[in-house]
């Protein structure tokens, strides 16, 4: 994996994840999931929270199925967990947007240079929705996991991202925080930033590795 001091040339459009990248939702999405499982007689591991970032509603629920609360990932007590879930961290997420630390900075400078900007994220509508509406008019491009695609790590939200918004492969760059969401980005051709401390797709070289947001700026992303 390549450091963050690689030359870039991109972009025109830059794709953001969301969930870890531009907010800091997973200690409310652990919480949203630990109780409900837990009280329904399962047990969730380090690893069944670690397996949490990044997953999919689909993928969410095996996970409960996988901590003994849901019988299987079809078992309507898997369905009640997901939809519970995604009402309180919702609720949270729209009341008080944990925003992180230099999100506001780096996508209003980017919009400010013309870049165009989407959100990529397997969360429901409403969070993405008042996630880019906290950041002002930066983001104009969402894809959702209500948008009926095939979840990350498949290409199709980072193919769709790009077919919205109207730039060649060559001229976009991801922003992600998870190896599915990395995979995904990978899959459908695009230049790639990890934010994280030890690189998630180490087989990778052409992935950047950068160890926090604030380490995204417009030189590195190629916006000059």
């Amino acid at each position: 994996m390549s450091t963050a001091s690689a030359p870039c040339d991109l972009p025109a459009a830059v794709l953001w994840d969301m969930d870890g990248t531009l907010i800091e939702s997973q200690p409310l999405w652990d919480a949203a999931f630990t109780r409900p499982c837990e009280e329904r007689g399962g047990t969730v591991t380090r690893a069944v929270l670690a397996s949490l970032a990044g997953a999919s509603e689909p993928g969410t629920r095996a996970l409960i199925a996988a901590t003994g609360a849901a019988a299987s990932a079809e078992d309507p007590v898997a369905y009640e967990v997901t939809d519970a879930m995604n009402v309180e961290v919702g609720d949270l997420v729209v009341s008080q947007p944990p925003l992180v630390d230099g999100s506001q900075e780096i996508t209003a400078e980017l919009a400010s240079r013309g870049a165009i900007q989407a959100i990529v994220s397997a969360s429901r509508r409403r969070l993405v929705e008042a996630v880019a509406g906290a950041l002002g008019d930066a983001i104009t491009v969402l894809v959702t996991g209500e948008d009926g695609l095939a979840p990350k790590p498949s290409h199709e939200p980072y193919s769709t991202a790009v077919e919205r918004v109207g730039v060649p492969v060559r001229r976009c760059v991801v922003v992600e925080d998870s190896a599915t969401g990395l995979a995904s980005a990978r899959a459908a051709g695009l230049a790639t930033i990890q934010i994280g401390n030890a690189p998630l797709l180490p087989h990778d070289g052409s992935v950047r590795l950068v160890r926090s947001l604030r380490d995204v700026t417009p030189s590195l992303l190629g916006v000059d």
